[in-house]
């Protein structure tokens, strides 16, 4: 998978050559037209009764003109250059950041059922814990493959393969039993969805399997950037003439104004704080784009918790 798709003229070897030659053709210009000037002006100047003077300064601001605009090539394609190799830098650091997150994703349930399998050979469990344990193991396989799935999706998503098929839904109704098929994986916060009747939001086409991997990632970032003693995600609907807003409002930290624009990169975790794995919101984005919707973030003073609205188009009936 490719991180960066760039135009071939922004890639970083053609500037390279580009400046290259640039400077290569300054200097030849440079030191033909002195060479030879003295020799030009006096068989020109001969020849056409011109004043010596007059034509030396018109040869000379030509010359000036053309190795400035030369230089001034040179002096874009190097900082060009730069520019690229700085964004590069960022993005191996944020792809290492990415890989130890996600590392520590993927580590922390094997290890959790190496343990259990361990517990297991060892020792002869009552049932009752028996079954306790198979459960959590259970909790944990789905954690697994929850990740895999992910970046799988994502891989799909980037080179536009995903190819499944939509279907017309409610959208608080499929939210909420979402939420409750999920309840065992929002542990450590509390997640409530509200709305008075199913119906009155309309309906949205959706491909469940991605849109429950966006629901999943905006309330799993409300919920990780959070250091509230009671983490709490809301979710709420609201019917705009075609369109339906989702909004998912948490009590979490906040967002910064200078943050907001970046958090929906690829591997950008806000503050390098090592929370998550830096794909979330960039994948949930994909996916609302997929449904021909979009997500908008609002946040208060930082700290005061943030609302991302997640925006879809309707079925027109």
């Amino acid at each position: 998978m490719n991180p960066i798709r760039t135009q071939w003229y922004y890639h970083p070897l053609f500037i390279f050559i580009f400046s290259l030659l640039a400077l290569a053709c300054s200097l030849f210009i440079y030191i033909r037209s002195y060479l030879r000037v003295t020799e030009t002006m006096e068989a020109f100047v001969a020849k056409h009764n011109l004043e010596a003077p007059q034509f030396l300064d018109f040869e000379t601001w030509v010359v000036i003109l053309i190795l400035s605009v030369l230089v001034g090539l040179i002096v874009v394609g190097i900082a060009l250059i730069y520019i690229y190799y700085q964004k590069m830098i960022l993005l191996l650091r944020q792809q290492q950041s990415f890989i130890n997150g996600f590392t520590h994703e993927l580590k922390t349930p094997v290890a959790s059922l190496k343990l259990f399998l361990e517990t297991f050979s060892k020792h002869d469990l009552p049932r009752e814990k028996f079954l306790k344990y198979v459960e959590m193991m259970k909790k944990d396989t789905d954690r697994l493959s929850d990740n895999i799935q992910q970046i799988l999706q994502l891989a799909k998503l980037e080179d536009k393969k995903s190819r499944e098929e939509f279907v017309e839904v409610f959208p608080e109704q499929f939210i909420n039993e979402f939420v409750q098929k999920k309840m065992s994986s929002f542990e450590k916060g509390e997640v409530v969805v509200h709305f008075s009747k199913i119906g009155d939001y309309g309906k949205i086409m959706i491909n469940q399997t991605l849109f429950e991997m966006l629901i999943m990632n905006l309330i799993s970032n409300g919920l990780i950037y959070n250091k509230n003693s009671n983490p709490c995600v809301e979710i709420k609907f609201k019917k705009r003439y075609r369109y339906v807003d989702i909004l998912f409002i948490d009590n979490g930290i906040g967002i910064e104004k200078s943050q907001m624009k970046k958090i929906f990169k690829k591997y950008y975790q806000v503050n390098a704080t090592g929370k998550g794995s830096g794909i979330g919101l960039y994948m949930a984005r994909l996916v609302a784009k997929l449904h021909k919707g979009d997500i908008k973030v609002t946040s208060g003073e930082y700290g005061s918790g943030s609302v991302f609205t997640l925006i879809l188009p309707l079925v027109r009936s």
